[in-house]
């Protein structure tokens, strides 16, 4: 079977990419607990940077440039390993982002190639390092009601 799907990795890649898309578009419109998340790397929304990376790892797919498609994959590892953290941290967590985040490991493994293991490592190492040093981001978490000092329940 995996011989079948490594034989359609191309493919596959391809459709995972579009739905992180659509994923990222309902995220956009999303008025949930997850829209008190907000994040953005040297000013960028996340959003933005989301897609833009999906169209590249899709153009690299389209074109076979595996190499640069995996060590592309391996910093999003790397991405996701510390924005996933800032959702834990916070404690708030979006449905949405970690949708996105399991369909970069689902993208990763399916491109893992153990041959070029310095190249992923130094990608992880150097995709995790990049975002920590240049993410900005908020988890205020929104409610609809508050508590008056009283202990009442009121409507904000």
């Amino acid at each position: 079977m995996w011989n079948k799907v490594q034989s359609q990795k191309h493919l596959i890649n391809t459709i995972l990419s579009l739905i992180a898309v659509v994923i990222i578009v309902f995220y956009s419109i999303c008025g949930g607990s997850c829209s008190s998340l907000r994040g953005s790397i040297l000013g960028i929304d996340l959003k933005y940077i989301g897609v833009v990376y999906m169209v590249i790892l899709m153009s690299l797919n389209v074109l076979k440039r595996d190499l640069f498609l995996l060590i592309l994959l391996s910093a999003g590892i790397g991405v996701e390993t510390f924005l996933v953290g800032f959702q834990i941290r916070s404690n708030v967590f979006c449905p949405y982002c970690l949708t996105f985040g399991a369909i970069i490991v689902m993208l990763f493994l399916l491109n893992l190639d153990l041959t070029k293991k310095w190249f992923i490592v130094a990608a992880i190492v150097i995709g995790f390092i990049a975002v920590s040093l240049s993410f900005e981001g908020t988890a205020v978490p929104t409610y609809d009601t508050v508590r008056s000092s009283l202990g009442f329940r009121v409507a904000s």
